[in-house]
């Protein structure tokens, strides 16, 4: 088998990836390699994940100041119904792609992993084509929940359903190879094209229509009287155009993919073919797939359902309230905190757009809570083979292994970052949108995601590891019941006049803590793991206060001895607490010279650490 990876050599912006992969070894898994492990899948796509954050948040700030909190609310509502379609129609067949090629290339059944590959390509364009279909006709029921005018951005989000979903079939091959880096490159490809395609169409329809106010009061063909009404008219195509950069994103990321495999596609050695067993049928090759991914789909689509559960139920049961006693709250709370400033939260003249304005408002909360929760999904994504690949050679010291290496990488990662998002959501709010009133808003629920960080971390991690060792249809149950206590609570809580929006973030978060309790549970007890509490979980907890609270100390401070709350003080303060997380981790020991090892150039590291006694 030659390594394809000194084949694919990217040039330009992807030239770093490709340093990376050359320092990594064993980074092809045919043929006798033994791929990449576990924390060099995880470091390569959490790497990848970083950087699409970063043009994320590039692309998401500026778009929320762009479209106002109605152009968002249209935003995240295309969004809450493209995320259960595609889990239905891709994500379980990409999980079950990845665990079916780590299980035959662990049984050296290489002319199977041939076979997958290309029954799964054709299940992938037929569910692509099946989604686009689905989510093109439901929109226009599914907009019957929502306000009306968000129809331009679902539709502009159609076609990247087959996009993603023919996109997935080569990312879950690779992956089940345990060559993350396509996943990586394509993502990054992926984001590149919603940054410039996207927000540049937002940011042209809305000043197209400005001038058409100008000069004619006549916006995209509807009569205005002023400005306010002609952004209100703006708002709805500059969200569909932003859309509209997404879905031309992932088509480039599909390009990409395909070009890649014609150029340098995987293979193995004719002998390795003559000694290869004999494959399974076609037939009984689309049936494993669908008995492992079908029951991996539910559960995805469980967990989705919790954005689908939010724009239904949100915009529907704030409607049935005194729309007009919310408008005053929410104008008053925004002119406080803004201090004559900025814009006031005010839609006295069109008060049927309230519940648009407080979902997208809530989605700016969303938005930053979700960007750690992506980049830990990551560890599940590569921990689904590794973990399958143990558990297929019956190796139960490699399972336990790799199952404390996730749990630790996890622990590290969320909760830190979900204490700092606590104790700092105001702040950061004001740094990442300014004076817009939606962030005001989102205040309060973002201290409530901060905490919901901790669990939502390890959602796809451990449902991950539940369907390597054959536990897909208990993860659909687990999160079935999750989404029950999601929607029971949201109905409940948001339907109270003084509750309202703030009630939203409360039902994700108790959905969340059964999710991953449960499903933890289970675990251990499938796999007669002991995870040891103290260094586990107790020693991160106490790391996590720390960073929190020194950086809400340091901004306290801060701004009392000057008087002011300058955005500069939350950078400060982020630093702090990373200074102050770094220093506890190092003087718990929290890090075990096997978790060192375990990452590039870990020997050195270790050493280097251990010279000191800074390591275990």
């Amino acid at each position: 088998m030659s390594d394809n990876q000194n084949k694919d050599k990217p040039s330009g912006f992807f030239s770093f990836f490709s340093k990376i992969k050359n320092k990594i070894a064993g980074s092809s898994a045919l043929g006798g390699s033994k791929g990449q492990t576990l924390t060099q899948g995880a470091f390569i796509l959490v790497f990848a994940t970083i950087i699409v954050k970063i043009i994320g948040a590039i692309f998401k700030l500026p778009l929320g100041r762009v479209i106002g909190e109605t152009g968002m609310g249209y935003f995240s509502a295309a969004y809450a119904l493209y995320n259960p379609i595609y889990s239905i129609t891709a994500v379980g067949f990409t999980s079950a792609l990845s665990r079916l090629i780590a299980e035959h290339i662990a049984k050296n059944r290489y002319r199977d992993v041939q076979r997958t590959r290309r029954v799964a390509r054709r299940l992938f364009i037929t569910t692509g084509t099946l989604g686009f279909i689905a989510m093109t006709g439901g929109s226009f029921l599914y907009i019957k929940t929502v306000d009306p005018d968000s129809i331009y951005s679902i539709l502009a989000m159609c076609p990247s359903v087959f996009f993603c979903c023919v996109m997935a079939s080569y990312r879950g091959y690779y992956e089940g190879t345990r060559n993350m880096f396509p996943t990586a490159i394509s993502q990054v490809i992926e984001s590149l094209g919603k940054l410039f395609l996207g927000l540049g169409s937002a940011i042209a329809i809305v000043k197209i229509g400005d001038s058409q106010f100008n000069s004619t009061g006549i916006v995209y063909g509807e009569l205005v009287s002023n400005l306010d009404q002609a952004r209100m008219v703006s708002y709805k195509y500059a969200a569909a155009g932003a859309i509209l950069g997404i879905t031309i994103g992932s088509f480039i990321a599909l390009c990409y993919l395909i070009f890649r495999s014609k150029k340098s596609a995987d293979s193995v050695t004719d002998k390795e073919l003559r000694q290869s067993p004999v494959p399974v049928s076609d037939k009984t090759t689309l049936i494993n797939i669908c008995k492992i991914g079908i029951p991996i789909a539910l559960g995805a689509l469980a967990l989705t359902l919790t954005q689908l559960i939010d724009a239904a139920t949100i915009q529907t049961r704030i409607r049935g309230l005194d729309l007009s006693a919310l408008n005053q709250f929410y104008t008053e709370l925004c002119g406080l905190n803004a201090e004559g400033t900025g814009p006031l939260f005010n839609y006295a003249k069109d008060l049927d757009k309230i519940p648009v304005a407080l979902y997208g408002s809530y989605n700016y909360a969303v938005n930053i809570y979700s960007l750690v929760p992506t980049i830990t999904q990551a560890v599940g994504i590569s921990a689904l083979p590794a973990v399958a690949f143990a558990w297929t050679r019956k190796d139960f010291t490699l399972v336990k292994k790799n199952i404390n290496s996730v749990v630790r990488i996890i622990t590290l990662i969320g909760i830190p970052a979900g204490f700092g998002i606590c104790f700092l959501s105001g702040p950061i709010l004001k740094l990442l949108y300014g004076g817009n009133p939606g962030a005001f808003i989102a205040e309060p629920m973002l201290r409530v995601l901060g905490i919901m960080v901790i669990f939502g971390t390890f959602v796809t991690p451990v449902n991950s590891m539940l369907q390597a060792i054959g536990k897909q249809t208990t993860t659909v149950m687990i999160i079935l019941g999750g989404a029950a206590i999601k929607l029971i609570m949201n109905y409940t809580l948001v339907g109270i006049q003084d509750i309202n929006i703030k009630g939203a973030p409360f039902g994700s978060l108790f959905c969340y803590i059964f999710i991953v309790v449960s499903g933890f549970i289970i675990l251990l007890k499938n796999t007669k793991m002991k995870m040891e509490i103290v260094p586990m979980f107790i020693k991160p907890l106490i790391a996590g206060l720390a960073c929190g609270v020194s950086a809400w100390v340091a901004y306290g401070l801060l701004s009392r001895l000057t008087g002011d709350d300058s955005s500069i003080f939350t950078v400060i303060a982020i630093a702090v607490g990373g200074i102050f997380y770094v220093t506890f981790v190092f003087l718990l020991k929290i890090f075990t010279k096997d978790d060192i090892l375990m990452l590039p150039k870990g020997e050195k590291i270790a050493n280097m650490l251990a010279k000191y006694k800074i390591i275990s």
